[in-house]
């Protein structure tokens, strides 16, 4: 359920922001690639940046920011770690 939610919910906001003002996040990531890219590997740090980046970036920022890309990496971690045993080349203990 909580991998459901780190995999959907982020793409949905950005999906639904970008519809909404697309014009915003094209002038926040300078190309609608980096978009794409944030959208399909990286989806808490695109939302994250995009909440935070229009006003500055504090240091409370990269806190959240470095927070998101946490979020990110274990979310590709969790999928790696759930799969290892079908994976032939794993020599786990």
């Amino acid at each position: 359920m909580m991998s459901l939610f780190s995999a959907i919910v982020p793409r949905f906001v950005l999906l639904v922001g970008w519809v909404n003002n697309s014009a915003a996040w094209e002038s926040l990531f300078g190309s609608q690639i980096w978009l794409l890219g944030g959208f399909l590997f990286f989806p808490w740090t695109t939302v994250i940046y995009g909440f935070v980046a229009p006003n500055g970036l504090s240091l409370l920022n990269w806190i959240f920011l470095g927070c998101a890309v946490a979020l990110d990496l274990g979310t590709w971690g969790i999928g790696v770690f759930a799969t290892r045993k079908q994976v032939s080349n794993y020599r786990g203990t």
